[in-house]
């Protein structure tokens, strides 16, 4: 039976597959097609969109750590974790903390955990 921590240990696998710009091993846990959905927009993908999206742009995760973690099985072979990830980033160059709160859909196809669905928004921060 698949538990919370081993959900919780492919989003790691993902996220530092993202800071190692790994995207073989990131495009190893994605679904066929996902979805992405944030501030910057809604994106769908197949795992050859990622690998251009992954190689583009100036923004770069380079550290990351998870914390009030939890995941809901609404069906055997569906998992949606939830958590808060402080981040670390880059972006052209000048490099910041971010903290998001975040949810990934898992589902299980052919045996294997793959992410469907994912999405993140910026802590709000009281100006």
């Amino acid at each position: 039976m698949t538990t919370q921590k081993d959900i919780m240990e492919l989003e790691r696998q993902f996220w530092q597959a993202i800071v190692d710009t790994d995207v073989d091993t990131a495009i190893s846990l994605l679904d066929g097609e996902s979805v992405s959905v944030s501030g910057w927009g809604i994106h769908h993908f197949s795992p050859s969109e990622y690998r251009k999206m992954a190689s583009s742009g100036d923004a770069r995760v380079t550290a990351f750590k998870f914390s009030e973690e939890r995941v809901i099985f609404p069906a055997p072979d569906v998992a949606i974790a939830t958590y808060k990830a402080d981040q670390s980033i880059t972006v052209s160059g000048k490099s910041q903390d971010m903290v998001v709160y975040d949810t990934t859909t898992w589902v299980r196809k052919n045996g294997a955990w793959v992410a469907s669905a994912h999405t993140e928004t910026v802590r709000q921060t009281n100006s």
